[in-house]
Formats: structure tokens, C-alpha cells, sequence
């Protein structure tokens, strides 16, 4: 049995899982499957059945921007426990807080967390520790069920050598999600991808395996010390680690061209409060300012496979409001039409932004790169200032010639807690 089917069947059994690997192996497809599977009420694979019943699985992230990527929702938005308790409160303390408000919306978190069957977590490497000690303590305090979360299956997937939880007090080590007692009470069954898939080159693959465990004097990462490139493609997209920087670059390029520039401005209906959700947190922009000659990505899959999140071209038209004209390298043009976004995902009935699904390609920065998978990029990581922010960056693309680098590091910040964890499991 294969390590994917090994997931889906344990994920299937009911069991309390950790989908985890380093970027590109795979793990945010693997997730992808086995909700589609739950939704058509399970699919054969091999000699293993997986599925026996259509059941709901609530998909969540700890930030807007990664809830976005998988069609999710917040997991603090899901279970009505906003922010979570402050510095030396209790949990029952907040928990008699949060119940006696009178917000619809937490409301509808408690009914959720309630319902709830299976539960899945992405980016559980960005949620604190705190904040998932007090969902174990809420949703058994809901459910009223002694078990962990409540006796909810919980699936957790993501890479703690990546992006971090926020941090607010910079005196403070990081609150890994691994380290609070509720991970060990729920004794997540660890299901670890090896097989790199977005990048196919061996030595690539080593070099972004040293890189992401902070060995940068290692032998083995040479291949990416020697993509530094002082004078790259400028139509190559730019991975900064500041908005402002991103925002430079995209205007000075959009500017130089000398075709007329259109404006298409996002069409919003909801409540405010979840339209700005929308508008801060979705990788396309709320105004699409775009030229004739215009590098642009797109931010969604095609529901046909015409393209992909991060597939990059040209604009070649802009007819009108109905269509754009892009055309990717070796590939004939392209209509693309505007898709519609809603903040509870499939629930039509909440705040929708609809756009046409680009943004320009000329920058981005790393934590809207995450997801992401790129056939080339000029990536700044000089200012990354998070553990793990470094390999991000690096990892989104696919080839090593794709790669260019603006300056070898001094350093990259790796937490040391976060390798031990893995190194204690015998798996980096």
C-alpha cells in the first residue's frame, strides 16, 4: 500500500491524523481527494475500499489567505472562538464569554462545532498551540464528550519547518501546535510524504531538503547557491517578503508598458465585514489594473485543467468586461471569465467577490506565494524575518533553472524546536 492510500484509509477509518512533508509532496492534493471522496461517498483504490457514506467534512486553515486556498473557512471563524483566550485567562473563563454573546455568527460557530463529524486543519503549522489547546477544551465543553475534540475526528496537514504561527510578543519562543497538551491528548497518527512531486530534478530535491533543515553550508545545497543572477528576466515574477516592495514592482512594470491600461473592479454583494474579509485575503486583487502585454498569474485552478493556480502568460486582449485574452508560453490563447468567490465556500447564499481569477505576475510576496507552484521566479529572501519564511519562498518552483536567486543568504532562520520535532521522529 502506498503512503497516499495508507492516508486515505486511515482518514476514512475515523482515525485522528498529521498529513505532513516538506513542499511539493503532495499533501494539499492528497486532502483535496480525500474530500472529494467523502462528498461522492467514497471511491475504490486498489484492493482498498475507501468510503463507505457521503459524510461533511469541514475544511478550515488558522489564516484568511491559506482558508482561501483550499475553499475553506478560518478555523476561528468555524468554531465561534474568535482570537481565542488572552494572556492568563482561563479557558472556561473565555469559553462562558463566548456563550454568553449575543454575535449570530459564534452562534453559528457553536452549531458547527457540534455537528461536526470530521475536522480538518491545513497550515496546522501557522495555528498556536494556545488556540488549539482551548478548541480541544471548547469543542468537548459543546459536544459534551470527554474525548479529545469532543470525540470530532480531527485531520491535521502541513509542515512546521515552514511558516510559523503569528507571534506578538517577540520575547517569546514560537507556540507549535506540537508542543500544547492537546496535540499529545490527541494522539495524531503521523502519515509522512517522502516523494517530491512539484520538483523531479534529484539534486534539486536534496538541495531544497538541506535548505529547509538550515544546512545552507551543507555540500548538498550548491546546486541553489549557484542560482544567485544579477540581471534576471524582468518578466520572471519577484518573491518579496514586503507588500510595499511588491507593489513597487508591479506598478513600475505595468507602467512601462505603452498599451492602454483597463480597470476591472471586483463586484462585491454581502455584508461589509465579510466582503473586506474576502477583499484581504484573496490572491486576486479587488482592482485588476491590466494592459495588453500585461505578465499575468492566475489564482485558481481551471475546472478543466486549461490552467492552473500560479500558471503565468501574457495578456493579448481585454474585449470587455465579460473576458480577458491570455496566452501561455507553447500554448494557443485563452478566454478567461470571471469566477465568483464566497466567504463560506460552497454557501452562495454569504458575501461573494466576483473577478476575473489574475493578478499581475510581476511580484508577489511570500506568504501569498504559499500554495503556489511556479515554472520560474526571482525570489528576495534577504528580508525574510520567520523561520521557515526562506524555504517557502524557494520551494514554489518547479525546476532549478527556473530558480534565481538575488543574493546567497548569510543564514536562513530555521526553528530549532520545529527540526527536532521531526528529527526525534526520524523524518525530515
Amino acid at each position: 500500500m502506498t503512503t497516499a492510500q495508507q492516508f486515505l484509509a486511515a482518514a476514512h477509518s475515523g482515525r485522528n491524523l498529521f498529513l505532513t512533508g516538506m513542499a511539493g509532496t503532495g499533501k494539499s492534493y492528497l486532502l483535496r481527494q480525500f474530500i472529494s471522496e467523502c462528498h461522492s461517498g467514497g471511491l475504490e483504490s486498489g484492493q482498498v475500499v475507501l468510503g463507505k457514506e457521503c459524510r461533511d467534512i469541514d475544511v478550515t486553515a488558522p489564516t484568511g489567505i491559506a482558508a482561501l486556498n483550499i475553499q475553506g473557512m478560518t478555523l476561528h471563524r468555524w468554531a465561534g472562538m474568535l482570537i481565542g483566550p488572552r494572556d492568563g485567562q482561563s479557558d472556561a473563563a473565555y469559553a462562558a464569554e463566548l456563550q454568553e454573546s449575543r454575535i449570530p455568527s459564534l452562534w453559528a460557530g457553536q452549531r458547527r462545532v457540534k455537528d461536526a463529524s470530521c475536522l480538518v486543519i491545513d497550515e496546522i503549522s501557522m495555528l498556536a498551540g494556545r488556540q488549539l489547546d482551548f478548541l480541544n477544551y471548547w469543542m468537548k465543553l459543546l459536544r459534551d464528550d470527554a474525548r479529545p475534540f469532543g470525540g470530532c475526528q480531527v485531520i491535521v496537514v502541513g509542515d512546521f519547518l515552514q511558516l510559523p504561527p503569528v507571534q506578538t510578543n517577540g520575547k517569546r519562543d514560537y507556540d507549535w501546535a506540537f508542543k500544547s497538551e492537546a496535540w499529545a491528548e490527541a494522539g495524531f497518527e503521523v502519515i509522512h510524504l517522502t516523494e517530491v512531486k512539484r520538483q523531479d530534478e534529484p539534486d534539486f530535491i536534496r538541495a531544497l531538503g538541506a535548505f529547509r533543515m538550515g544546512d545552507i553550508s551543507n555540500g548538498e545545497v550548491r546546486p541553489i547557491r549557484n542560482r544567485v543572477v544579477l540581471f534576471p528576466d524582468g518578466d520572471i515574477p519577484r518573491i518579496f517578503s514586503r507588500n510595499s516592495q511588491v507593489d513597487r514592482w508591479n506598478d513600475y512594470r505595468l507602467e512601462a508598458l505603452d498599451t492602454a491600461e483597463v480597470c476591472f473592479q471586483a463586484e462585491t454583494k454581502g455584508p461589509e465585514k465579510q466582503v473586506d474579509y474576502l477583499t484581504k485575503n484573496l490572491l486576486t486583487p479587488e482592482k485588476l489594473r491590466l494592459r495588453v502585454g500585461a505578465r499575468v498569474m492566475f489564482t485558481r485552478n481551471h475546472p478543466k485543467g486549461l490552467w492552473v493556480n500560479g500558471s503565468v502568460g501574457n495578456v493579448v486582449g481585454t474585449p470587455g468586461r465579460d473576458s480577458v485574452d491570455v496566452i501561455m508560453p507553447g500554448l494557443p490563447p485563452v478566454e478567461v471569465q470571471p469566477f465568483t468567490w464566497y466567504y463560506d465556500g460552497r454557501d452562495k447564499s454569504s458575501a461573494s467577490f466576483k473577478q476575473f481569477p489574475l493578478r499581475l505576475a510581476y511580484a508577489m510576496t511570500i506568504h501569498k506565494s504559499q500554495g503556489v507552484t511556479m515554472d520560474a521566479a526571482y525570489v528576495d529572501i534577504r528580508s525574510a524575518s520567520e523561520p521557515g519564511q526562506a524555504y517557502v519562498a524557494i520551494s514554489r518552483v518547479r525546476t532549478l533553472a527556473g530558480l534565481n536567486l538575488k543574493e546567497w543568504p548569510g543564514g536562513v532562520w530555521v526553528s530549532n524546536e520545529a527540526r527536532n520535532f521531526y528529527q526525534q521522529k526520524g523524518k525530515t
